[in-house]
C-alpha cells in the first residue's frame, strides 16, 4: 500500500475510534507501558481567540520491547479550572481527568514506531475552532496522550503515556499581579572524613556545559532580572573554586585546562548573576536549623561559626545579600522561628504544612509574630508539584507560572483586599536541559496580567500578617546531638587556637567552614557519615592543639630559697604562636605568678628560665600549663618537683656558735698542754 493511502486509512480509523471516545474522559496511562512523554513547547503561552494551539515534545520508549503505530493526541476540557485546588489535583494525580481527546483528522501526530530505548519527537497542532472550549476565563489544562500498539499487537484506546500542562485565558483588562521566580543554587558535593571532596566528578559534570547547574544558571540568567531572586549557598562558591584550583581533591583527580576553564566560567557567571540583582544568602552549607533550635546550649557557639563561615565567604567573593533560612519541609516549629529571629530579621522559607492557616490571598510572603519578634515567611507552595517538578520542561514551568498568575488575577477581582501573587521556587535539582531556550520562559513576564517582581520588592512592600498557628513540634528528625557536640568542640578548640596563633584568619575561616559542613541538613539522609565527619573535624583540631606542648626537667634543686628553673615550649604547628604559662603549686601557701606571653615560631622550641622563691618551704610540686592571653589554660600539663638546698639562719648561728665553742675548747686544751710542759722541770728540781 502506498504511503499516502496508508496515511489516509490510519486517519479514518482514528476518526472512527475517536467517535467512540470523544464524549468520554481520557483514561489513565497503562502502568506497564513505561513510555515517557514530555512537553517541550506550547504556543501560544496564553489562549487567544482565533489562534491555533501547537504542542511539541518527545516520546521515549523506556521498555525493552518495541511500540508501533505511536500517535500523539491533544486533550483539553471545554471549561477551564478556576481554583488552585483543581490544578493541584491534576498535577498530583496523573490519572485525573484533564479533558477530551481531539481526534479530528490532522489534529494528531503520527509518531511512528519506537524501538526499545528510542526517543522520537511529536508536533500536534489544533485549530482554535477544533478546541471546543467555552472561552470562559480561567486556566485550561492541555494534555498530550499517547496511543500505541504493543509487541503483542494489542492496541488499547487507553493512553499508554501522558503529560499535562496549563494555559490561561485571561482578559487583557485584568490588573496584573506580582510574578516571580526564585532560583536556588545549592552545593551538592561535600568533603568527607579525610577532608577531600567526595564526588568532584559529579560537581564537574554539573557545572560544565550541558550539566544541571550550568543549564539552571543559563536559564536563570535569561529571565528578566527584576522578576527573579537568586538564593545562593556559599558552600557552592567555595566548592567550585576549590574544584578549579585543585584544593581538597582526591588523589589522582585532576582537571584538564579545558575543564578548568569551564569551572571558572561557571563561577564567574554565577557571581555576575548574583551581583546583578536581588540575592539571598543561605548559611554556609544550609544548616540544620531544627537541630540548632532543639539544642539551645550548643546553638550560640555553632551559630557564630555559621555566621563566620558565611560572611568570610561573601567577603572573599565580593558578594552581598539578605541572609535567609531554609529549614526542611516538615522541620519548622514556632520555637525555631523565634530562634531564627534572635539572630536578626531574616526571612524563612517554609511550606504550607508549616503554616496550615495560610491562604493564597495573603500572598507568598507573610509576617509571623514570633515570641522574639516578627519573622517574614516565604511560603514555598510547590506541594502539588512534588517530585514531578524535577521532570518539568521549561515550557511546563512557564505555563505553571502563568497559570498561577491568572488564578491570582481572578482571586483579586473577586476580593479586592487579596494579595494573591505568582511566586514559584524552582526545584534546586531540576535540570532544564540544554535546549532550555525552546521553552521561552521570559514570555511569562510579557503577559498583560503578570508584573515582574522579586522577593526583595515583595518584602519591602506591605506584607500581610499571618495570625494562624505554627507547629510546636516537628515531624522531621534533625541530625544527632552527638554530631552537634563534636562540631561545638571544633568551635571551642578553634577559639583556643585562634587566641594563640599570630596569623589565624585563614585557619579561623577554614575551621568555621568545617563546623558549617558538620551541621548541614544534608546529613539527615546519611547520619553515620555526618557523625563520622564531625568527629574527624573534632579530632583534627584537638591534634592541632596537641602540637603545642610544654616540658620541664623532672626535678629541680635550688642552691637557695630563690632560684630559677628552665621550661621549654615546643610549637610543631605551621604558625607562630603566643602563649603564657600558668604554674600551680601543690603547696597552697606558695603563690607563683604566671609567666607572661612568649612567642614561639612555627616548628620551633623556646626554652626560658622561670624565677621562684620558695621562702621557708623546703620543696614543692609544680604543674606547668600553657595559657592563652585571656588566662585560659589548655593542653596536657607537666609536673615536676622543686627543692631548696638552703639552711636556715638559726642553723647557721648554731653552727657558728658550735664552731666558736670548738675553737675555745681547742685553745684551752692547747693552753693546758703547754702549761703542763713548763711545770714538769720544776717538779724535778723539788725532788
Amino acid at each position: 500500500m502506498s504511503s499516502p493511502r496508508r496515511t489516509i486509512l490510519v486517519a479514518l480509523l482514528a476518526v472512527i475510534l475517536g467517535a467512540t471516545l470523544i464524549c468520554a474522559p481520557a483514561m489513565a496511562a497503562d502502568d506497564e507501558a513505561d513510555l515517557r512523554v514530555s512537553i517541550r513547547s506550547l504556543s501560544p503561552s496564553r489562549l487567544v481567540a482565533g489562534s491555533d494551539v501547537t504542542v511539541t515534545g518527545t516520546v521515549a520508549n523506556r521498555n525493552d520491547q518495541p511500540w508501533t503505530n505511536v500517535q500523539a493526541y491533544l486533550v483539553i476540557p471545554a471549561s477551564p479550572f478556576t481554583t488552585r485546588g483543581q490544578i493541584d489535583q491534576a498535577i498530583e494525580n496523573g490519572n485525573a481527568y484533564t479533558g477530551v481527546r481531539i481526534v479530528d483528522v490532522g489534529t494528531f501526530d503520527e509518531v511512528g514506531d519506537l524501538a526499545a530505548g528510542q526517543t522520537s519527537r511529536f508536533r500536534v497542532t489544533v485549530p482554535w475552532e477544533r478546541l471546543g472550549i467555552t472561552g470562559a476565563e480561567g486556566v485550561y489544562p492541555i494534555g498530550i496522550q499517547i496511543l500505541a500498539t504493543d509487541a503483542d499487537g494489542v492496541r488499547s484506546p487507553t493512553a499508554v503515556a501522558r503529560a499535562t500542562t496549563f494555559v490561561p485565558l485571561i482578559s487583557d483588562t485584568r490588573e496584573p499581579v506580582p510574578t516571580s521566580l526564585v532560583w536556588p543554587f545549592l552545593m551538592a558535593d561535600h568533603r568527607g572524613v579525610d577532608g577531600d571532596y567526595a564526588n568532584p566528578e559529579s560537581l564537574l559534570e554539573s557545572v560544565s556545559a550541558g550539566g544541571q547547574l550550568r543549564n539552571l544558571l543559563d536559564l536563570a540568567s535569561s529571565t528578566p532580572r527584576d522578576a527573579a531572586t537568586i538564593v545562593v549557598d556559599p558552600a557552592l562558591l567555595v566548592g567550585v573554586d576549590d574544584l578549579a584550583k585543585g584544593r581538597h581533591q582526591p588523589e589522582g583527580f585532576e582537571l584538564t585546562d579545558e575543564q578548568r576553564a569551564e569551572v571558572e566560567r561557571f563561577l564567574a557567571d554565577l557571581l555576575t548573576l548574583a551581583r546583578s540583582g536581588p540575592c539571598w544568602i543561605l548559611d554556609f552549607g544550609r544548616s540544620d536549623d531544627l537541630a540548632l533550635s532543639e539544642n539551645p546550649d550548643l546553638r550560640g557557639a555553632l551559630s557564630g561559626a555559621l555566621d563566620d563561615a558565611t560572611e568570610t565567604t561573601l567577603t572573599t567573593y565580593q558578594l552581598t545579600g539578605r541572609r535567609v533560612s531554609w529549614p526542611s519541609r516538615d522541620g519548622v516549629t514556632s520555637k525555631l522561628l523565634a530562634d531564627v529571629r534572635r539572630g536578626g530579621e531574616r526571612p524563612v522559607i517554609v511550606t504550607p504544612s508549616s503554616v496550615p492557616d495560610w491562604e493564597r490571598r495573603l500572598g507568598s510572603i507573610v509576617k509571623y509574630e514570633s515570641s522574639t519578634g516578627p519573622v517574614p515567611l516565604v511560603v514555598d507552595d510547590r506541594r502539588a508539584a512534588g517530585k514531578a517538578s524535577r521532570t518539568y520542561s521549561v515550557a511546563t514551568l512557564r505555563q505553571r507560572l502563568l497559570s498561577d498568575a491568572a488564578l491570582a488575577t481572578l482571586e483579586r477581582a473577586i476580593n479586592p483586599e487579596s494579595r494573591a501573587d505568582a511566586v514559584l521556587l524552582v526545584d534546586p535539582v531540576w535540570d532544564p536541559g540544554v535546549r532550555w531556550a525552546t521553552g521561552q520562559l521570559s514570555q511569562a513576564f510579557t503577559a498583560p496580567f503578570t508584573q515582574a517582581a522579586s522577593l526583595e520588592s515583595l518584602l519591602t512592600n506591605t506584607v500581610s500578617p499571618y495570625d494562624g498557628t505554627v507547629p510546636s513540634s516537628a515531624k522531621a528528625t534533625p541530625i544527632e546531638r552527638a554530631q552537634l557536640e563534636s562540631a561545638a568542640d571544633v568551635v571551642s578548640n578553634g577559639e583556643l587556637l585562634s587566641s594563640i596563633v599570630s596569623q589565624s584568619d585563614r585557619a579561623d575561616a577554614s575551621r568555621a567552614r568545617d563546623v558549617a559542613e558538620a551541621v548541614a541538613i544534608r546529613w539527615r539522609l546519611d547520619r553515620p557519615e555526618g557523625l563520622a565527619i564531625a568527629a574527624a573535624r573534632e579530632r583534627r583540631t584537638r591534634a592541632e592543639l596537641a602540637k603545642i606542648s610544654i616540658d620541664a626537667p623532672p626535678s629541680v634543686t635550688l642552691s637557695s630559697s630563690k632560684g630559677g628553673f628552665p621550661l621549654t615550649i615546643s610549637n610543631d604547628t605551621g604558625e607562630e604562636i603566643r602563649v603564657g604559662v600558668d604554674l600551680d603549686s601543690s603547696n597552697p601557701a606558695l603563690a607563683i605568678p604566671a609567666v607572661k606571653t612568649v612567642e614561639v615560631g612555627a616548628g620551633e622550641s623556646r626554652t626560658f628560665t622561670v624565677q621562684i622563691n620558695l621562702g621557708t618551704q623546703r620543696a614543692t610540686d609544680l604543674t606547668a600549663h600553657l595559657m592563652t592571653n585571656e588566662g585560659k589554660t589548655f593542653g596536657a600539663g607537666t609536673t615536676f618537683k622543686v627543692r631548696s638546698s638552703s639552711i636556715s639562719a638559726v642553723l647557721w648561728v648554731a653552727m657558728g656558735l658550735a664552731g666558736v665553742f670548738v675553737l675555745i675548747a681547742l685553745a684551752r686544751r692547747f693552753h693546758r698542754r703547754r702549761t703542763g710542759r713548763i711545770l714538769e722541770p720544776l717538779a724535778d728540781d723539788d725532788d
